[in-house]
């Protein structure tokens, strides 16, 4: 990540490392289950697992309820603990109070552009996805520079004004405002979870393998008027705040209370 206290981009120690080799050999392990590698999948989650117990003893920091960047505790940054909530190192409202902390505390050493991508899904992860748009101005202010491709950073030297790793919000504003996300390998079944943040509606679509998924969604306070429609053959969920919907193949119009605020 390019964070300007990093030289070259390079974070100190080794901890953010770790954990995107501890998510990866998960996410391996079950890509291995899949295509009927019962065994490696086997052997990859066991690294994951001594390298969840050697993270947790090395990087987490109880007096600042963060986890380090180096084993000494001398270096923090947003990105560490980012990656330790899509990890699960951290769940539930423990998570919830280490994002807090990461939006709270100007000691850490902030991502740019290219990992605000992790820390809005990290977000989302905890069900503070409604924080989403209050954290998009970079992204406003390359717009208001008349930038009409996203650059690599928002630094007035930036090196590319037309860069992949700052066009996250293209796809975030899909699946994190709008909520839609797959919830089955090859999405198979469908999970719309949607964070309006300030918004009182929103609308789309994104393309599928079997045609087209859209939603329409209308706030009223705590509650959510949705229309939904699903490609035949593929089914999901609707969910808002604590409440959870079945949603059947083809259109669907339905409305929910007493979610998210």
């Amino acid at each position: 990540d390019w964070a300007r206290a990093w030289p070259r981009g390079v974070p100190p120690g080794s901890a953010p490392l770790e954990m995107q080799l501890l998510l990866a050999s998960e996410e391996a392990a079950d890509l291995e289950q899949a295509v009927g590698s019962p065994a490696r999948a086997a052997e990859l989650r066991e690294t994951g697992h001594r390298l969840r117990a050697s993270i947790q003893a090395r990087y987490w920091d109880p007096a600042r309820g963060l986890y380090a960047d180096t084993p000494a505790h001398d270096r923090f940054s947003q990105h560490a603990s980012v990656l330790a909530v899509l990890a699960s190192m951290v769940e539930g409202a423990p998570a919830r109070a280490v994002m807090d902390r990461v939006l709270s505390d100007p000691t850490l050493v902030p991502c740019s552009i290219y990992f605000r991508h992790y820390l809005h899904a990290a977000l989302n992860r905890v069900g503070q996805g409604d924080r989403y748009l209050e954290l998009l101005s970079p992204w406003r202010e390359m717009l208001a520079a008349g930038l009409t491709t996203w650059a690599e950073t928002n630094e007035p030297d930036v090196r590319s004004d037309c860069h992949a790793w700052g066009a996250s919000p293209n796809f975030e504003l899909f699946r994190t405002v709008l909520g839609i996300d797959s919830a089955a390998p090859g999405f198979r079944r469908v999970i719309i979870r949607p964070f309006l943040g300030q918004l009182a509606g929103a609308s789309g679509s994104i393309p599928h393998p079997r045609g087209e998924i859209s939603v329409d969604l209308r706030r009223s306070g705590r509650r959510l008027d949705a229309e939904v429609e699903l490609p035949r053959g593929v089914e999901g969920d609707l969910v808002w705040g604590d409440v959870r919907r079945p949603l059947p193949s083809g259109r669907t119009k339905v409305s929910l209370g007493g979610g998210a605020p």
